[in-house]
């Protein structure tokens, strides 16, 4: 009989109610000292502050197999009662869920911070995080740490693999904003919101026999700016009166030719820390950037000096201003807010697994156990991709309850782009509706829509891109699958601004300075033919006359026709849609041929939304047998029709941008977009499709093999490690609509599916 995780009851009436997890008959762990949470409490003023410490329950319940704890705790201090209950259920066989539920109805906020610690029954072996099998204490996901994928846990005394992990940061009300947007570049942040949203039990804990490994929601480090002296303006030096036991930002912008740390010294003049400066000025030594640094806890009260530009070794040219100093308090804040009359609901998940805790295992059974205790189903890939989806989806920023979803943890900000792939894989009809509404808010008054949301700061990006051709074909989605209604007013602005933007002449046929797509890599100095913006024209025209907006069919059958057109016998490279044919990078300015992913990528949503394809089996057939495979089946997403990549010295890149052969925009395989050309081949009855595919989504997980997790390209430079950073990316989550669009998966095994 195989062994599995589950749950018992402790305790008593006298005592309070909690739980203990084990594994068979084994016990594995307990909550909070024997109980089931923590809770910090302020009020709206934060002038009265509480902690309930090791909460247990009067009342617990056993009933179609979950345990149910529930108490009702009288806060003196705030004249309130708190309706606290705890639910646990086994979700699968390795996964328990915990569901956290709080009400209160006398007062109109509590600010609300929770911690739930998993301690081990017994010394662990080791603890463990996403990105260290070997975890020496400390934060474990959060600002604080660079993992990339909220898991943590201990390996059990008998070699089980035990971890904590979290609904979304939507659900659950968490982000992980390391880096935020200034006017002067991107920066860290200065306010520190869930910095250790995992940890696991430090190397003194650890001595002290305090063993744990906590997930910690609504926990922030507030800040206030505080006065500087600036005593010296030449050399640079700024002081502050300075507390034992408190953290200090520096926020400033800076120019010029020095790149290296900034010194932080006492009263005496003595050395107390070197603050870390990566930023490199010597590029752009003219333009100001923004830069924010941080100190650790000062060892005394006093004065100290920030000296900006110099040290010991050297004197530099490197310029400051607008300099400001904020202290940070050394005790957190909560800000989860627990409104009166209204639930808060938090969720927890904890699994146990006989399995080794290798780089390969951790990363992997994190993500397929977080999907199956959130209800998913599906193979494991599909597993991964709606696990990195979940925990790319974060709340805005601490005091505004809307939805962030982000493409990877470097890419900190909401693109559209990104999160129209990303929520189209999915069923959350709240989430497309939500996003699809503010995006269309950063209209201006063109019709041009903006490309970036971001926490802390404001973004005006209107470019030539395929945004306005996304928010038509998004509302067309949107009103498909979940009957919403089309904001109608912005539909007929973006529909007028295309026309007169790309096609002001009437006849169908669209110049723009870029491919408007992914590959926004390619600007050109002129407009010139894309095979993929005239696709996407098409299309984005199609969506629009579906909404109700009076487009005649010939003009769209007149876009459709121009974009067939890129399809030719183009001499001794043969026939194939030709991806950009106004390039100049041949012999004598001549063009060469080139195809790339996204020259389908329009062929793939005319079929998908309206089962109405543009192009002939002929046409990609042919394209399709041009692009060279390896043998783990991957594709590049752009190279030349004799399969080879750009040089230095002759590419389609604008600017100084250039990647190495096989990776990223210079022939990287792109699991999104590879998907997609796959899709229109299996379609279009390719014999190789079938085959491809599998191929593709197994390369995900085993290509480079102590990453199996969705990443934004593979590379085909010939070695995996050139893959891309960012790991845990969002956007290949539309494989899972793909996949149920063409039978491979049931619309109910996501769980946000409603039905209709």
């Amino acid at each position: 009989m195989n062994k599995s995780i589950s749950f018992r009851l402790n305790g008593d009436e006298d005592s309070g109610f909690s739980s203990e997890i084990l594994y068979g008959e084994m016990p594995l762990a307990r909550h909070n000292q024997g109980g089931e949470l923590n809770i910090l409490l302020e009020n709206g003023d934060r002038a009265d502050r509480m902690e309930i410490v090791s909460w247990r329950a009067v009342e617990a319940l056993e009933a179609d197999g979950k345990l149910i704890l529930r108490g009702k705790s009288r806060l003196p201090l705030y004249t309130t009662d708190l309706d606290v209950e705890v639910i646990y259920e086994r979700v699968t066989d390795h996964v328990i869920k915990k569901t956290i539920r709080l009400y209160q109805n006398d007062i109109p906020r509590l600010y609300i911070s929770l911690k739930n610690s998993l301690e081990p029954t017994s010394v662990p072996r080791s603890y463990w995080s996403f990105d260290h099998v070997e975890h020496t204490g400390g934060p474990a996901y959060g600002v604080l740490t660079d993992d990339v994928f909220p898991a943590a846990g201990f390996v059990h005394e008998s070699g089980l693999m035990v971890g904590l992990l979290t609904d979304s940061g939507w659900n659950n009300k968490w982000s992980r904003h390391a880096w935020r947007r200034t006017s002067k570049g991107n920066t860290a942040t200065i306010q520190i919101a869930d910095p250790a949203l995992l940890s696991t039990a430090t190397s003194e804990e650890r001595s002290e026999g305090k063993h744990h490994v906590t997930l910690t929601l609504g926990q922030l480090y507030g800040n206030v700016r505080i006065p500087i002296d600036n005593r010296n303006e030449v050399g640079g030096q700024y002081s502050f009166l300075g507390r034992r036991g408190y953290r200090y930002t520096i926020a400033m912008e800076c120019r010029g030719e020095y790149r290296g740390p900034i010194s932080l010294r006492d009263g005496n003049g003595n050395m107390v820390e070197w603050i870390a400066n990566d930023q490199d000025f010597t590029e752009n030594i003219e333009d100001w950037q923004s830069f924010v640094g941080r100190t650790n806890e000062l060892p005394d009260n006093g004065f100290y000096t920030f000296y900006i530009g110099e040290s010991d070794e050297m004197k530099s040219q490197l310029e400051a201003k607008d300099i400001q100093f904020f202290e940070s308090s050394p005790e957190p804040i909560p800000w989860h807010e627990l409104h009166q009359g209204k639930e808060l609901v938090r969720t927890v998940l904890i699994f146990a697994e006989d399995s080794e805790a290798t780089a390969r295992n951790i990363r992997l059974r994190s993500q397929v156990n977080l999907a199956e205790g959130l209800g998913f189903k599906g193979t494991e890939m599909e597993k991964v991709l709606y696990a990195d989806f979940k925990m790319l989806t974060w709340v805005t920023e601490p005091g505004i309850n809307e939805p962030m979803v982000v493409p990877s943890t470097f890419y900190f900000e909401m693109y559209f782009r990104d999160v129209f792939w990303i929520l189209n894989g999915t069923h959350d009809s709240f989430l497309n509706e939500n996003i699809l509404r503010r995006i269309g808010e950063t209209m201006n008054e063109h019709g041009s829509i903006d490309n970036i949301i971001t926490a802390y700061h404001g973004s005006i990006e209107h470019t030539d891109n395929e945004l306005p051709y996304l928010y038509l074909i998004w509302s067309y989605l949107n009103q498909k699958r979940f009957g919403s209604t089309p904001d109608m007013d912005k539909v007929h602005e973006i529909v007028d601004y295309i026309r007169n933007k790309f096609d002001s002449d009437g006849d169908g046929m669209i110049k723009t300075n870029n491919p408007q797509s992914a590959m926004d890599v390619m600007w050109q100095a002129t407009p010139c033919r894309f095979a993929s913006s005239q696709g996407y024209y098409a299309v984005a025209l199609k969506a629009a006359k579906g909404l109700g907006v009076d487009i005649s069919e010939e003009y769209i059958q007149a876009a459709e026709e121009v974009y067939r057109g890129y399809y030719a016998e183009y001499g001794k490279e043969g026939k194939f849609l030709h991806s950009y044919p106004d390039n100049r990078l041949g012999e004598n300015g001549t063009a060469i041929g080139m195809v790339a992913n996204i020259d389908l990528e329009p062929e793939f949503l005319s079929i998908y939304m309206f089962d109405r394809p543009m192009l002939d089996h002929e046409m990609v057939i042919d394209t399709l047998e041009k692009y060279p495979v390896s043998p783990e089946g991957l594709m590049p997403n752009l190279c030349k029709v004799d399969g080879t990549y750009f040089d230095k010295d002759v590419n389609p890149f604008n600017g100084s941008l250039y990647w190495k052969p096989g990776t990223y925009a210079n022939g990287g395989s792109w699991l999104r977009l590879q998907y997609i050309v796959l899709t229109v081949g299996k379609y279009h009855g390719w014999s190789k499709a079938d085959e491809l595919m599998e191929k593709r989504l197994d390369a995900e997980l085993h290509f480079d093999a102590e990453n199996p997790l969705s990443r934004e390209y593979l590379s085909l430079s010939g070695d995996p490690k050139d893959s891309a950073m960012h790991r845990i990316f969002g956007w290949n989550a539309i494989v899972l609509g793909i996949n149920e669009w063409l039978g491979l998966r049931k619309p109910d095994w996501d769980p946000d599916f409603k039905g209709k």
